[in-house]
Protein backbone atom coordinates (compact mmCIF):
# COMPACT_ATOMS: atom_id res chain seq x y z
CA UNK A 1 0.00 0.00 0.00
CA UNK A 2 1.22 3.19 -1.05
CA UNK A 3 1.50 5.70 1.69
CA UNK A 4 0.60 9.81 0.37
CA UNK A 5 2.25 12.63 1.72
CA UNK A 6 0.03 15.46 2.58
CA UNK A 7 1.14 18.43 0.56
CA UNK A 8 1.89 20.69 3.38
CA UNK A 9 3.90 18.07 5.23
CA UNK A 10 5.63 17.68 1.70
CA UNK A 11 6.19 21.19 1.42
CA UNK A 12 7.86 21.59 4.22
CA UNK A 13 9.94 19.08 3.87
CA UNK A 14 11.17 20.74 0.59
CA UNK A 15 11.18 24.02 2.91
CA UNK A 16 13.34 22.34 5.48
CA UNK A 17 15.88 21.18 3.12
CA UNK A 18 16.23 24.34 1.27
CA UNK A 19 16.86 26.61 4.83
CA UNK A 20 19.37 23.86 6.11
CA UNK A 21 21.44 24.68 2.65
CA UNK A 22 21.52 28.43 3.81
CA UNK A 23 24.70 29.69 6.06
CA UNK A 24 23.66 30.83 9.65
CA UNK A 25 20.72 30.04 11.87
CA UNK A 26 16.79 30.06 11.43
CA UNK A 27 15.32 31.83 13.81
CA UNK A 28 11.03 32.81 14.39
CA UNK A 29 12.60 36.42 13.20
CA UNK A 30 14.97 35.38 10.44
CA UNK A 31 14.06 36.68 7.30
CA UNK A 32 12.13 33.58 5.05
CA UNK A 33 14.41 32.33 2.18
CA UNK A 34 13.53 32.69 -1.61
CA UNK A 35 13.75 29.65 -2.34
CA UNK A 36 14.26 30.36 -6.27
CA UNK A 37 17.62 31.71 -6.15
CA UNK A 38 20.47 30.14 -4.25
CA UNK A 39 21.55 31.78 -0.84
CA UNK A 40 19.32 34.82 -1.16
CA UNK A 41 16.89 36.17 1.80
CA UNK A 42 13.36 37.73 1.31
CA UNK A 43 12.09 39.66 4.38
CA UNK A 44 8.71 40.77 5.01
CA UNK A 45 8.11 43.96 6.07
CA UNK A 46 4.53 45.29 7.18
CA UNK A 47 3.39 42.23 4.24
CA UNK A 48 5.82 43.47 1.83
CA UNK A 49 8.70 41.66 0.88
CA UNK A 50 12.21 42.68 -0.37
CA UNK A 51 15.28 41.00 -0.94
CA UNK A 52 17.82 41.23 1.49
CA UNK A 53 21.31 42.07 0.13
CA UNK A 54 24.51 39.65 0.82
CA UNK A 55 26.74 40.43 3.37
CA UNK A 56 23.62 41.78 5.59
CA UNK A 57 23.47 39.54 8.27
CA UNK A 58 20.23 39.01 10.63
CA UNK A 59 19.88 40.31 13.77
CA UNK A 60 17.00 39.65 16.57
CA UNK A 61 14.99 43.01 16.50
CA UNK A 62 16.28 44.51 20.01
CA UNK A 63 13.01 46.83 20.47
CA UNK A 64 9.30 46.46 19.50
CA UNK A 65 9.70 48.93 17.42
CA UNK A 66 11.87 47.22 15.16
CA UNK A 67 10.72 44.92 12.40
CA UNK A 68 14.00 44.03 11.30
CA UNK A 69 17.63 44.55 12.19
CA UNK A 70 20.84 43.67 10.06
CA UNK A 71 24.59 43.65 10.80
CA UNK A 72 26.95 44.76 8.12
CA UNK A 73 30.52 43.30 9.44
CA UNK A 74 33.85 45.54 8.74
CA UNK A 75 37.15 44.53 9.23
CA UNK A 76 36.72 45.41 12.92
CA UNK A 77 33.92 46.80 15.24
CA UNK A 78 34.61 50.48 14.41
CA UNK A 79 34.00 50.22 10.63
CA UNK A 80 31.09 48.11 10.45
CA UNK A 81 27.65 49.12 9.58
CA UNK A 82 23.38 48.37 10.22
CA UNK A 83 20.52 48.17 9.01
CA UNK A 84 17.38 48.92 11.05
CA UNK A 85 13.48 48.67 9.80
CA UNK A 86 11.42 50.72 12.19
CA UNK A 87 7.70 51.02 12.47
CA UNK A 88 5.95 52.66 14.83
CA UNK A 89 2.32 52.08 14.47
CA UNK A 90 -0.35 53.12 12.19
CA UNK A 91 0.09 57.16 11.78
CA UNK A 92 3.09 57.07 14.28
CA UNK A 93 6.49 58.07 13.82
CA UNK A 94 6.24 62.09 12.47
CA UNK A 95 6.02 63.48 9.44
CA UNK A 96 8.99 62.89 7.31
CA UNK A 97 10.08 67.12 7.64
CA UNK A 98 10.45 66.47 11.40
CA UNK A 99 12.34 63.21 10.99
CA UNK A 100 14.92 65.07 8.52
CA UNK A 101 15.04 67.73 11.13
CA UNK A 102 15.70 65.16 14.01
CA UNK A 103 18.65 63.17 11.53
CA UNK A 104 20.25 66.73 10.63
CA UNK A 105 19.68 67.42 14.17
CA UNK A 106 22.00 64.51 15.29
CA UNK A 107 25.03 65.47 12.93
CA UNK A 108 27.41 67.91 13.41
CA UNK A 109 30.86 69.11 11.73
CA UNK A 110 34.23 70.02 14.38
CA UNK A 111 34.07 73.25 12.88
CA UNK A 112 30.56 74.18 12.73
CA UNK A 113 30.27 74.16 8.78
CA UNK A 114 27.11 73.11 7.95
CA UNK A 115 27.12 69.20 7.29
CA UNK A 116 26.53 67.39 4.06
CA UNK A 117 23.17 66.61 3.35
CA UNK A 118 21.71 65.28 0.26
CA UNK A 119 17.53 64.46 0.14
CA UNK A 120 15.73 62.56 -2.90
CA UNK A 121 12.33 61.66 -2.77
CA UNK A 122 10.89 59.18 -5.43
CA UNK A 123 7.19 58.64 -6.17
CA UNK A 124 7.62 56.05 -8.87
CA UNK A 125 7.60 52.98 -6.82
CA UNK A 126 4.14 51.64 -4.97
CA UNK A 127 4.56 54.26 -2.39
CA UNK A 128 6.48 57.66 -2.03
CA UNK A 129 9.87 57.17 -0.48
CA UNK A 130 12.00 60.04 0.96
CA UNK A 131 15.85 59.14 1.04
CA UNK A 132 18.44 61.64 3.15
CA UNK A 133 22.06 61.25 3.18
CA UNK A 134 23.97 62.81 6.22
CA UNK A 135 28.36 62.31 7.13
CA UNK A 136 29.90 64.19 9.89
CA UNK A 137 30.24 63.23 13.72
CA UNK A 138 26.76 61.36 14.51
CA UNK A 139 24.98 61.34 18.22
CA UNK A 140 22.49 58.67 17.67
CA UNK A 141 19.52 58.12 19.35
CA UNK A 142 16.10 59.50 20.77
CA UNK A 143 16.32 63.39 19.55
CA UNK A 144 19.53 65.08 19.32
CA UNK A 145 21.14 61.69 20.26
CA UNK A 146 23.03 60.57 23.59
CA UNK A 147 25.88 61.69 24.69
CA UNK A 148 28.10 58.83 24.79
CA UNK A 149 26.91 57.72 21.53
CA UNK A 150 28.59 60.23 19.62
CA UNK A 151 31.15 58.90 16.61
CA UNK A 152 33.25 60.80 14.14
CA UNK A 153 33.48 60.05 10.64
CA UNK A 154 30.37 58.47 10.38
CA UNK A 155 27.03 58.58 7.73
CA UNK A 156 23.59 57.77 7.87
CA UNK A 157 20.99 57.12 4.86
CA UNK A 158 17.67 57.10 6.14
CA UNK A 159 14.46 56.28 4.19
CA UNK A 160 11.02 57.05 4.39
CA UNK A 161 8.67 54.36 2.96
CA UNK A 162 5.17 56.23 3.46
CA UNK A 163 3.21 52.74 2.89
CA UNK A 164 -0.08 52.42 3.11
CA UNK A 165 -0.31 50.43 6.03
CA UNK A 166 1.75 52.75 8.19
CA UNK A 167 5.62 54.46 7.82
CA UNK A 168 8.20 52.43 7.87
CA UNK A 169 12.05 54.58 8.97
CA UNK A 170 14.64 52.06 7.26
CA UNK A 171 18.43 53.00 8.51
CA UNK A 172 21.38 52.19 6.98
CA UNK A 173 24.40 54.16 9.50
CA UNK A 174 27.86 53.17 10.47
CA UNK A 175 31.44 54.22 9.80
CA UNK A 176 31.14 56.30 6.49
CA UNK A 177 33.59 54.32 4.18
CA UNK A 178 31.39 51.48 5.28
CA UNK A 179 28.24 53.05 4.39
CA UNK A 180 29.10 54.72 1.09
CA UNK A 181 29.58 51.06 0.13
CA UNK A 182 26.45 50.28 1.05
CA UNK A 183 24.52 52.56 0.35
CA UNK A 184 23.53 51.78 -3.34
CA UNK A 185 21.98 48.15 -2.04
CA UNK A 186 20.67 49.61 0.94
CA UNK A 187 18.71 52.15 -2.14
CA UNK A 188 17.45 49.20 -4.03
CA UNK A 189 16.61 47.39 -0.97
CA UNK A 190 14.34 50.13 -0.24
CA UNK A 191 13.03 50.84 -3.70
CA UNK A 192 12.33 46.95 -4.09
CA UNK A 193 9.74 46.83 -1.57
CA UNK A 194 6.64 45.39 -3.33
Amino acid sequence: MKTRVPRLARNLAIATVAIVGLTGTVTAQTPIPDLTTPDSVVVNLLGYRARVPRGWTSRTPSSTSRLAQFIIAGSDSTNGAEVVVYFFGPAQGGNVEANLARWRGQFSTPDGSPISEHVTRDSSGMFPITIAEFRGTYRRGIGAGMADSVRTGQALVAAIAETPRGTMFIQLFGAEARVARERDPFVRFVKALR
